[in-house]
């Protein structure tokens, strides 16, 4: 019998966006660029300040660089210049608010988001607020500008408010400054350490590190507060990945119960769990899909009870423009 011959294997084809170097120096070279608007000019905070900041960017993204070319704990070295571009510009601009009171570069979400505990730390509602009698009214966005639209809705989910509020009861309860963009620190260090853990090849994690936290649509610094869902959704990945179920869906449902962008993911994982967990255990399949739905329900039943309308007007009509104020 003669011997077959095997055909070549084609070669693997090798998605652009999936490589590491690629990732590293698209994502950096924005994040750089925007690092350098805000910081490098001098024009929010010191010169000085912003040049040693950019030196520090600069040389953890050679570091970085080298990490990844010499296949050295390149993931170590990209913690570092994440570090580097988004807990260090974040930190210096709390301090800088802490010592000059000016919330500076601070994102409206998240200003309106401390005004938004402070109601309910006296006792109000947040929704159907009229956010132009507080000192939203004197940011540096709104100040110059005629009435925003946004200083009459709080369009965020109570989650949002809920999760920062303990730290800023013990602030105040102990005359200390508080900022919420610290406990979005958390959040952005809860995401990054669920990114790492993931049973992923070591590149696709490197290029999902770059693209949550390099992207400066994000920007984390300023306090946009996506990474709270966002944080959720990857928790969400790695429990499924365990095999730990229940804590997927409540960790997809908390995702959902910051931001309804979630629910689409929400579904994705709804299918997994039923495929997962099959036909032959209906109740308990339920009992899991019921934590997609428990942290929404905890969080925005008794505010949408407090007050439906305010509720609704706030977080649907308002964005979905069919409010007078929108």
């Amino acid at each position: 019998m003669r011997p077959t011959i095997a055909a070549p294997a084609k070669p693997r084809r090798r998605l652009t966006l999936f490589r590491p170097a690629y990732a590293l120096l698209a994502f950096g070279a924005l994040t750089a660029g925007s690092t350098w608007l805000w910081f490098g000019q001098g024009l929010f905070i010191p010169r000085l300040a912003g040049l040693l900041l950019m030196g520090g960017l600069g040389l953890s993204a050679a570091g970085a660089a080298v990490a990844l070319l010499r296949r050295r704990r390149p993931l170590v070295a990209l913690a570092l210049f994440l570090a580097m571009a988004v807990a260090l510009p974040l930190l210096i601009l709390v301090a800088y608010r802490m010592k000059t009171g000016v919330p500076i570069l601070m994102h409206d979400g998240a200003y309106q988001t401390e005004e938004a505990i402070r109601f309910v730390l006296s006792g109000q509602n947040p929704y159907g607020r009229d956010y132009s009698r507080t000192s939203m009214r004197l940011w540096h966005w709104y100040v110059n500008t005629p009435l925003d639209p946004s200083l009459f809705h709080y369009v965020y989910y109570p989650a949002t408010f809920l999760l920062p509020l303990p730290f800023a009861a013990l602030s105040f309860a102990l005359h200390l400054p508080f900022d919420v963009r610290l406990v979005w620190l958390g959040a952005i260090g809860v995401g990054g350490w669920a990114l790492w853990a993931m049973p992923w090849r070591w590149e696709w994690r490197y290029v999902a590190l770059c693209a949550l936290f390099l992207d400066p649509l994000f920007y984390f610094p300023q306090g946009r507060n996506d990474i709270l869902w966002l944080a959720g959704i990857t928790l969400g990945l790695l429990a499924f990945s365990r095999g730990r179920l229940r804590l997927a869906a409540l960790a997809f449902g908390a995702a959902l119960a910051f931001k309804p962008f979630a629910v689409f993911f929400a579904i994705l994982i709804a299918v997994a769990i039923v495929r997962r967990c099959g036909g032959r255990r209906p109740l308990r399949t339920a009992g899991i899909l019921a934590g997609l739905a428990v942290p929404a329900a905890l969080t925005i039943g008794p505010f949408f009870l407090w007050n439906p309308a305010a509720f609704w007007a706030d977080t649907v009509a308002f964005v979905a423009g069919t409010d007078p104020h929108s």
